[in-house]
């Protein structure tokens, strides 16, 4: 069943390990027979369990990529290192360094990644795009993944190769009920420039079900201190036209209707939206009237200075 069901049985031992000892220990790895790999070690005591074959391969990925749990314990056991950096054939033509961690994260089965865990893999593992496994399990819809990598002591709040938190990066993207989760365990709302706050006070994630997620994480940021509302995208941009208007009798309006629209604990999304949205295009009519042109734009990478 299993030669059918995983691609790697397409591919002979040979392609990666030319020659024995090694084509042997990669043959009796596709068995899963340990005590084969046992013998072939105790036969061959000069043979390096970390020994790298054809494109990347070591006898560890073989074992992983054959589901092949047994054989994965028994080379560790053998002296291979888990830990031990991967390069491996890249998308582009090139070579990536990545991890088995990393690979797991994303890959086919949770017990493959609790064994690479169990066996002292780093959870803090970065791949050759500097992405942390915490970062491949969310990219790949991996939550339990997630959960399993934070409770083996990953990071929380380690960064992506762009400098944002787990937890940003799913504000980002909608998914409010993870962001909660997280929040829950620990992840610091403050991270890349509190941006959590502002994605659950702009985003329209437009599902019902999904909105309530968005309004508890308002509630929990709220009774962490979080007041709303938070600036808005292009707040920056705009701070100091947008001061001075909200001194004249209209902007002290808005202000206040903001303020009060904001500070209330149900109100995410697209209700909040539409009268921002109605505030800043009365402030660019009163800036025509004034003539006041619009300010520069600021870096891009300034959450909120879109």
């Amino acid at each position: 069943m299993e030669s059918t069901a995983n691609p790697i049985y397409k591919h002979a031992p040979e392609e990666y390990f030319l020659t024995a000892p090694a084509l042997d220990v990669a043959k009796a790895i596709r068995r899963d027979d340990v005590a084969g790999l046992d013998r072939l070690f105790a036969e061959h005591p000069t043979l390096d369990p970390n020994l790298e074959g054809k494109q990347g391969v070591t006898f560890l990925f073989w074992a992983y990529a054959h589901h092949h749990v047994k054989s994965m314990r028994a080379l560790v056991a053998h002296k291979a290192d888990v830990n031990r950096p991967l390069h491996l054939p890249g998308n582009d033509g090139g070579v990536g360094t990545t991890h088995l961690i990393n690979i797991a994260a994303e890959g086919p089965k949770d017990e493959l990644l609790v064994a690479l865990l169990d066996l002292g893999a780093d959870p803090n593992a970065r791949d050759e795009r500097k992405e942390p496994a915490l970062h491949n399990a969310m990219a790949a819809h991996q939550y339990q993944r997630m959960k399993l990598l934070l409770d083996r002591g990953a990071t929380i709040d380690a960064p992506n190769s762009a400098g944002a938190t787990a937890a940003v990066v799913l504000a980002r993207l909608n998914y409010f009920e993870m962001v909660h989760y997280l929040l829950e365990r620990g992840a610091d709302w403050r991270k890349t420039d509190g941006e959590i706050a502002l994605w659950t006070q702009e985003n329209d994630v437009g599902n019902a079900e999904a909105v309530q997620w968005q309004i508890k994480v308002k509630h929990w940021l709220m009774a962490h201190g979080v007041k709303f509302p938070v600036p808005s995208s292009g707040a920056k941009r705009y701070a100091a036209i947008r001061e001075r208007w909200e001194q004249t009798p209209e902007g002290r309006t808005w202000r206040e209707k903001l303020d009060a629209l904001g500070a209330r604990p149900d109100v995410v999304g697209k209700p909040w939206v539409q009268q921002e949205d109605a505030a800043r295009a009365a402030m660019k009519a009163w800036m025509k009237q004034q003539g006041i042109p619009e300010p520069p734009f600021f870096t891009p990478s300034q959450p909120g200075s879109k």
